[in-house]
């Protein structure tokens, strides 16, 4: 299982995003997202301080990120940094960052 938090410059550039990877559909310019199936699950945040808009995926089973999608990435929870020792550790989800939405999977 892996989390992202995904920051995107805009609603309509998730929504493209999303079509293209078939998470999302737009029908007569309505726009449809599944939001969890057997392989992820997905929260729209939505704006966060009025600016850029927020989502939360957690990946059940691998999916590869589609191309051009690790731009979006603002974090996973597989990302590591060496530590003093040289030992990996994870590196903690942006908690206390008024910049990011506080809003986590339960």
């Amino acid at each position: 299982m892996q989390d992202y938090i995904l920051k995107f410059p805009s609603k309509a550039v998730a929504q493209q995003l999303g079509i293209a990877n078939g998470f999302t559909t737009e029908v007569d310019g309505v726009f449809q997202t599944t939001f969890v199936s057997h392989q992820y699950a997905l929260h729209e945040i939505g704006e966060h301080n009025g600016a850029d808009y927020w989502v939360l995926f957690r990946d059940l089973v691998g999916i590869p990120i589609p191309a051009g999608g690790e731009q979006f990435i603002y974090w996973a929870s597989d990302w590591t940094v060496e530590d003093d020792a040289g030992s990996e550790i994870a590196i903690p989800r942006p908690e206390f960052n008024p910049d990011v939405p506080s809003v986590w999977w339960a």
